[in-house]
């Protein structure tokens, strides 16, 4: 220890139990404040990036082409639309649970977990 933190430690040692909590209590209400900030940037900044996704115009569009890529009414110059949809889809669906894992990490828990307390299916879509 260095000589301040000796010097609040002989300091401690002076006090009555009830006083010795009140620090106690005080030193870890300290902590949690300084850590807390923190991690609330942290989460925002991980929900944020889980919960990307297409827009709502890619949303639609991908609606359509895969219906009819379904009736098998599709052109080839759709057909490669759509693929390019269902790229983007899937790189968000990896960069999410990426996301996702970092946050369970963070929150000590599992990814099925933090899934089922943000809501989330187990299928991942853009």
């Amino acid at each position: 220890m260095n000589s301040s933190l000796s010097a609040l430690f002989h300091e401690a040692e002076r006090l009555d139990n009830r006083s010795l909590d009140t620090l106690i209590a005080n030193i870890i209400s300290l902590r949690a404040q300084r850590e807390t900030p923190d991690n609330q940037k942290t989460e925002a900044f991980l929900l944020k990036k889980i919960n990307k996704s297409l827009s709502i115009g890619q949303i639609e569009r991908f609606k359509v082409l895969n219906q009819k890529r379904l009736d098998e009414t599709i052109s080839a110059e759709e057909y490669a639309e759509l693929l390019i949809l269902l790229d983007k889809i899937e790189k968000l669906n990896v960069s999410r649970l990426k996301y996702l894992t970092s946050l369970a990490r963070l929150r000590q828990v599992t990814v099925r977990e933090l899934m089922k307390q943000l809501g989330i299916s187990g299928s991942l879509n853009g």
